[in-house]
């Protein structure tokens, strides 16, 4: 992959935020430093599926390689998400400390972005949105390749959960709520409300539950 910045300034661009929103302490530091190299790999991977050309630059042998700008805030959002969700899955030996930094790096990444996706919440290795201020993203069950943009919401009704398949687009202002089921290569459109409801693959769905109107990408 390649970096705008060094990866020591990527790193102390995080703490910096990190010391100037909330407080910075050494574990934070620690655990930052001790999860960077595996939040790293599994940014390449996600930047690697995308066909943005903001995510990508030709290398020295002119060929198209991932590219990593933290200052491009959609991907400084990735960033942040995935460093917070590596750390709470992986650091077992200090899960309290891990607990506190993973807090501020969500914090930070709805100041910078403006939307809420927590890192309990587990995302697709391969997922991308573009200008996602509004957007809420709860703990649905998501497929490979799913996308969102603006004011977008996956939400809970009655704790439960929508399920989505593969390279489902949700498209600004929509919603997925509670007891749906969305198949693989869906359009929820703009504005479309999904509510308890299941749409079938390779559908495009506008209007809102219980008078979606439904049709077939074909």
């Amino acid at each position: 992959m390649i970096y705008r910045f060094p990866l020591r300034d990527v790193k102390d661009m995080l703490l910096n935020q990190i010391g100037n929103n909330f407080f910075k302490s050494i574990d934070d530091e620690k655990l930052i430093t001790k999860h960077f190299e595996r939040t790293l790999e599994r940014l390449e991977t996600n930047i690697s599926a995308n066909d943005n050309k903001y995510y990508w630059r030709l290398n020295a042998a002119g060929e198209r390689e991932a590219y990593f700008d933290p200052l491009h805030t959609c991907q400084w959002m990735l960033f942040l998400y995935l460093a917070a969700n590596t750390i709470y899955r992986y650091e077992n030996e200090n899960p309290e400390a891990a607990r506190v930094v993973c807090d501020k790096i969500y914090g930070q990444m709805k100041t910078v972005s403006g939307c809420d996706l927590y890192y309990e919440v587990e995302m697709p290795k391969s997922f991308n949105f573009d200008h996602p201020t509004g957007s809420f993203m709860g703990r649905a069950t998501f497929g490979e390749g799913f996308s969102f943009t603006q004011g977008c919401t996956v939400g809970n009704i009655d704790e439960i959960y929508p399920i989505i398949g593969s390279n489902v687009q949700m498209c600004a202002g929509s919603k997925i709520l509670g007891n749906s089921h969305i198949g693989d290569d869906c359009i929820i459109g703009e504005g479309a409300v999904v509510r308890n409801q299941d749409v079938p693959a390779n559908s495009i769905v506008y209007g809102k539950t219980p008078n979606l109107s439904i049709a077939s990408r074909a």
